[in-house]
Order: C-alpha cells, then structure tokens, then sequence
C-alpha cells in the first residue's frame, strides 16, 4: 500500500481598494472697521487720588456749573470751577494703527461772548492699571507700547488735538483717560499746561456752552 501526502497551499489576496470623502470648508473675516465707546466720569472735587474711578458719578454731559473765585474763603482773582470731567475712552482698533483725538471751537455765550480758550484745559492720561473686564474676571492693560505716544497737556479748544496715537503695526486695544477742566493755578502757582491763563473776573456773566467731538481714526 502507498500512501501520498499531498499539502495544498491557497493563497487568498485581499486587495481593499482606497476611498474618500470631500469636505468644504469655509470661513470669513469680516472687514471690521476700529471703534471706540466713552464713558463721562464727573470728579467734583478734582481727582486727587489720581484715579478718576474713585470719588466719581457717571454723567452723560459736562456740566461745569456756577464758577466760583473765592478759594480757601478768599478772592482767588479769578474764575473757576472745582469740577472737572475724565473722559474715559475705550479704543477697539481690529489691529489698525489708529489715533483719538479731540476737537473743541470753545465755549460761548448767545450774547456773543466765549470763555478763553487756554483757560479749558485738556490733559491725556495713560493708566497701566487701568482694567479690562470680561465675564468672570478682569485685568490690567498693562504698559502702553513702546512705539505708541501720548497727547501734551494744553487747550481743549484746538481742532483735532491729539490724544493717543498707537503703535504702527498690529495695534491694541486700550484705555484712556481725557481730563477736561476749567481749573485754578496748582499748588505753587503751576500751570495746568504752557500758556495757560485762568478765566478773569472782568469775564461777563452769562452762560456758557459748546461742544467736544472725540474721533478715533487710522492713521
């Protein structure tokens, strides 16, 4: 008897075969233009703890009121007011160089008269402390960048007096503080700013009023 052994080998190629799918996808930037928002802080009695957030109401016009001159029960020789008004401003560039400025034509009377115009002060403020808040939090802005440059002190009766001028590329948003005033000299006898002149006793009784317009462009 001969037995065979015989050892069958199948192969069996699987070939898979590849398949995709497409997916669109799409997304659009806008073309967002830089804004600002302000808020108008009343300081009655100036802003002697250097924080215009402390000792403050929130209004939404200036309102100087009856100027006085007597200061400590005395004739200061002049007229002024002890309010004076921050403008906080809140800058939102979308990255654009940008700068605030501040126009004024001054303060008149309907008889025909005005106010001088180097005795409104206007004076910039930047404040590292100043905060950004969001929900759940805040933060500080921190330093104000390198390349950027803040207005002088001087008139608020200027047309297109600079405020805040950004850095040149990639700007941030940030926070400034415009102080407007119709103050007395500083202690010793300083100016508020070079030129200034207080509003004088000779100066005729009326009422006064006008209007500051705050831009913010690009530059």
């Amino acid at each position: 008897m001969i037995a065979a052994s015989v050892t069958l080998l199948i192969l069996v190629n699987f070939s898979w075969c590849a398949t995709e799918q497409v997916i669109s996808v799409t997304a659009e930037i806008p073309d967002a233009s830089p804004s600002m928002s302000i808020v108008i802080l009343r300081l009655p009695n100036g802003n002697p703890a250097n924080n215009p957030w402390i000792s403050s109401s929130q209004v939404q016009w200036m309102d100087f009121g009856t100027l006085t001159y007597l200061m400590n029960g005395k004739s200061a020789g002049f007229f002024y007011s002890p309010t004076s008004f921050c403008v906080v401003v809140f800058t939102d560039p979308m990255g654009k160089p940008y700068e605030v400025k501040s126009s004024c034509q001054g303060l008149t009377s309907a008889g025909g008269g005005a106010i001088p115009a180097n005795s409104f002060a206007l004076v910039p403020v930047y404040s590292r402390d100043d905060l950004w808040t969001y929900t759940g939090g805040s933060s500080k802005q921190g330093d104000m960048p390198t390349e950027a440059r803040l207005g002088t002190p001087g008139s608020a009766v200027q047309d297109n007096k600079l405020i805040y001028s950004s850095e040149n590329s990639n700007a941030t948003a940030r926070i400034l503080q415009v102080y407007y005033s119709l103050p007395p000299y500083g202690v010793g006898g300083s100016s508020p700013f070079g030129g200034f002149a207080p509003i004088p006793l000779s100066q005729k009784p009326d009422t006064y009023s006008g209007t500051i317009t705050l831009t913010m462009s690009v530059k």
